[in-house]
């Protein structure tokens, strides 16, 4: 950088370079040619190398029928990166992350998942008669669906070495929960047989405006009520199964389980229905609060 001075100027000797003097007498198209080769070989050898896909990109609305809630869920799958975002299809950004400090250093995050705040929604307690909450607060449905636009939401990453994207459609079709046949809420059952679980296949959203729908298969989960750490069991099925067996090995006398059927909308929308069972000699067959 020049800086400016005070001080007056002083006369310099003036060193002429030969091959400066030399190449300043060269024709000007040669001069020409010569710098468009030097820039075009850096342009070629600068370009940027193609985005890496995701392995999973999605984003989907989950819905519990049994609470009347509903909330948005990301998830995605890297070789790793260290910084990321996810915007709707507006162009703005809901979500970004970067990584520091030894997450960083060694390589990044590979794999995430996230689930949003899910505010009991006024019309599904309407049409399904849950208890009002406001644990997670309340939200008109127009408005939580206005939040999240049904379009592509585009996922960005980027490492060190590479950059990573891809895209996930997400849409308003939500299944209904299944309606669960047995057991009945607080069932008590022998624990040295199996139990089991068994509901309606769903064909209708969760409300008609919210359809048509096309579910893909069901989840179940069974776990021991009350605790942080308990044995689980987490089971897909496909569309065309409507009961899971739980076996005998898998449960224990006097013990209060929970267990939710999810249903699974093609565009991976999903919809929970909740329920709970309990084994013979349970001194309280209530699920803890």
């Amino acid at each position: 950088m020049f800086q400016h001075s005070d001080r007056p100027a002083r006369s310099r000797r003036v060193y002429r370079n030969p091959c400066l003097t030399t190449l300043q007498r060269l024709p000007a198209l040669s001069l020409a040619t010569g710098l468009t080769l030097a820039t075009a070989v850096p342009a070629a050898q600068g370009a940027p190398a193609a985005a890496e896909p995701f392995k999973v990109a999605n984003i989907h609305f989950e819905t519990n029928a049994s609470a009347c809630d509903m909330g948005i869920q990301i998830k995605f799958d890297t070789e790793g990166v260290t910084r990321g975002s996810v915007r709707d299809p507006n162009g703005h950004k809901v979500y970004s992350f970067r990584s520091t400090a030894g997450m960083r250093r060694t390589g990044g995050q590979t794999e995430g998942f996230l689930e949003g705040v899910e505010p009991q929604i006024p019309e599904l307690v309407s049409a399904l008669g849950c208890e009002p909450s406001t644990d997670e607060g309340t939200l008109p449905l127009a408005d939580l669906l206005d939040t999240w636009p049904a379009g592509n939401y585009t996922f960005e990453g980027q490492s060190k070495e590479s950059k990573s994207s891809g895209q996930a459609m997400l849409t308003h079709l939500i299944p209904a929960g299944p309606e669960v046949t047995a057991p009945a809420d607080g069932t008590e059952l022998p624990a040295a047989t199996p139990v089991v679980i068994d509901w309606n296949p769903v064909t209708e959203p969760i409300l008609p405006d919210l359809g048509p729908v096309n579910v893909v298969g069901y989840h179940v989960i069974v776990e021991e009520a009350g605790g942080e750490v308990t044995p689980s069991l987490d089971v897909d099925l496909s569309s065309n199964e409507s009961s899971l067996t739980v076996p005998s090995q898998f449960l224990r006398p006097a013990t209060v389980y929970r267990f939710e059927v999810l249903s699974t909308e093609e565009s991976g929308n999903q919809t929970i229905t909740e329920g709970f069972f309990c084994t013979a000699d349970v001194a309280d067959c209530v699920v803890p609060d």
